[in-house]
């Protein structure tokens, strides 16, 4: 992996921005009647911007030529100094809890290979976890499928292995059963049944891809 240069004090200082720019909208929306919060997609999008914008100052702090242009069809993020560019998502859990991360298929089969920085935000925007994955191709990612507008998921099993945590955690499901599965098989008065059931529940959590779950790190915390 290349050398990382996305660090948590940087994550933690853009966070801090787009909090405070946030709250403000939250406010502004409400002094109009409506609450930012009651479509968190749509929130999420107005958000996009700032994501952008304070990741970028950030970064500029370290290198030279770093810009944040927005355009359509342009970079979400450029560093000149390393002749980097990165693409900024902001996302939150879906009414499930599930966590997507999409992409533009056809950005990436242009690219090839590209820098993504994934934002996980709470519905009250005030804790995250910010995941930044290096080098990502369209395999990382499900193939394009009808309707989907042009956006792709990402393989998660396979795109976690290019990641860099920021902020938050990440869990593998996959170990944290395996671990209370081989835990109950100390039980040395366990029925043969019981045995062999757990036994199978153990096969299939060795054999199917990697799966995870997202912690969102309070904003207030250090």
């Amino acid at each position: 992996m290349q050398q990382k240069y996305l660090t948590r004090n940087d994550a933690r200082a853009a966070l801090a921005d787009m909090k405070s720019f946030h709250d403000e909208c939250k406010d502004l929306y409400t002094r109009h009647g409506f609450n930012l919060l009651d479509n968190l997609g749509r929130r999420n999008i107005i958000l996009s911007q700032a994501q952008e914008k304070y990741f970028a100052d950030a970064l500029s702090k370290k290198f030279e030529n770093v810009r944040n242009d927005g355009r359509t069809g342009e970079p979400d993020i450029i560093i000149g100094e390393l002749k980097k560019e990165l693409e900024c998502k902001l996302t939150s859990r879906h009414k499930g809890g599930a966590i997507s991360f999409q992409s533009d298929y056809h950005t990436l089969l242009q690219k090839e290979s590209l820098d993504y920085l994934y934002v996980i935000a709470d519905e009250n925007f005030g804790a995250f976890a910010v995941l930044h994955f290096e080098g990502l191709s369209v395999d990382d990612f499900r193939p394009l499928s009808t309707g989907s507008r042009g956006k792709v998921a990402m393989f998660k099993h396979k795109g976690m292995k290019k990641c860099n945590i920021l902020c938050g955690d990440v869990v593998s499901i996959n170990e944290k059963n395996l671990e209370k599965l081989h835990k109950k098989l100390l039980n040395g008065q366990l029925p043969a049944s019981k045995r062999q059931k757990i036994q199978k529940s153990i096969q299939y959590w060795q054999k199917t891809p990697t799966k995870y779950s997202y912690i969102l790190e309070p904003l207030n915390e250090n």
